[in-house]
């Protein structure tokens, strides 16, 4: 590897405005960025409860073929396959969930449809894979069934991914629809919920009991729940399967403990954060308001608002300037966005008040306006 290569290429990222780095987060500034959106992970009050009653340990040190599949995580397991009635497997992450679900269980016989906005993880388990695959228009289940109607009688296996509510543009895929074009088409689905657990409870698929229907039910536990993991909901022969064939979780080490205590101690709460969900909601119908009074066009209606700016160095001199008056608020460039949309995705939480996005949705409009 040339080092004058990579210090080329780092230059070229820094003059074109997409130079990432790492900064210490300022714990005193409004965070407009953050993944928490119930305030599950900051929360004290929470934290307290559950050291009363919790001391595990800090680390599993050992893959779950090994020695880690100690008690803490097969009792969250075994919890989770009751509450949402089908297996569960808990994955280090809901990156390598989806990456490995699709390199586990697609050939090269298989052609996976996928929304073009699907998340990096399932770009990688699609790349990674020696399956065909096809995009189909985000959202746009007319154009998914075009294809359908084209490629079902030239593939057997057919794989239909899609995401619950998309964090870049703060919408929601119709999984009602994609369960009746599953039973019409006959393909397999996977659905990653990442940006809906918590929010709405133990997420939308189940909230429309419409668990047993999708094969592939993906629960990131790193955003409204708090934590870090995911759960995967599958029938029992697909887990024995991933037991045997998934590279990522045979040679991961587990979890520690820790960890998965403190996931079986939100997942038993879920029903308690009622007041936490309402709150948010209502938050995010002001913050709305706010925005469409302000002359700030957005398309999202969840709890993840984005902003489109433009060009990099826009949304980067527009962050840097909240950023001083007190708002975490990062800019989401090109190429995680395509070209000409970076944008600000802004995650609310109930512990936002009223008078807080008041006063940060003027000091958005000004810099929105000012900064050209």
């Amino acid at each position: 590897m040339d080092k004058k290569v990579l210090v080329e290429e780092l230059n070229r990222l820094k003059e074109s405005s997409n130079y990432r780095s790492l900064t210490l987060q300022n714990e005193n500034g409004l965070n407009l960025s953050s993944n928490d959106y119930l305030g599950l992970g900051r929360d004290r009050s929470l934290r307290e409860e559950f050291y009363r009653d919790n001391l595990p340990r800090l680390s599993s040190s050992s893959s779950r073929l090994i020695d880690g599949s100690y008690d803490e995580i097969m009792e969250l397991e075994r919890r989770a396959e009751e509450i949402y009635g089908k297996p569960c497997i808990m994955f280090n992450s809901g990156y390598d969930a989806n990456s490995s679900l699709i390199e586990t269980f697609t050939t090269k016989d298989t052609l996976i449809l996928t929304d073009r906005l699907n998340h990096a993880s399932i770009y990688d388990g699609i790349i990674h894979s020696k399956a065909t695959f096809l995009r189909y228009k985000h959202l746009d289940l007319m154009n998914l069934e075009e294809l359908l109607k084209k490629y079902s009688k030239r593939y057997t296996d057919i794989l239909v991914i899609s995401e619950s509510i998309y964090s870049m543009d703060g919408d929601i895929a119709d999984i009602e629809r994609l369960v009746a074009l599953k039973k019409e088409y006959n393909f397999t689905l996977m659905i990653d919920e990442a940006h809906s657990y918590g929010v709405y409870g133990y997420g939308i698929t189940y909230n429309l009991k419409l668990v047993k229907d999708v094969d592939f039910l993906v629960i990131p536990l790193g955003k409204g729940g708090g934590s870090v993991g995911a759960m995967v909901f599958c029938e029992r022969e697909f887990k024995e399967y991933i037991v045997n064939r998934s590279r990522k979780f045979i040679y991961s080490t587990a979890l520690p403990p820790i960890n998965s205590c403190w996931n079986l101690f939100i997942l038993n709460k879920m029903n308690d954060f009622e007041e936490r969900r309402a709150k948010l909601e209502i938050l995010k119908n002001y913050t709305l308001k706010l925005l469409k009074e302000n002359g700030i066009k957005t398309e999202s209606t969840t709890h993840i608002i984005s902003i489109v700016i433009g060009d990099n160095e826009r949304v980067v001199k527009i962050s840097d300037n909240m950023r001083r008056k007190g708002y975490i608020l990062y800019p989401i460039k090109e190429p995680t966005v395509p070209k000409g949309t970076a944008r600000f995705r802004i995650g609310l939480n109930p512990n936002i008040t009223h008078l807080e996005i008041e006063k940060f949705v003027e000091e958005l409009r000004d810099e929105i306006n000012s900064v050209l």
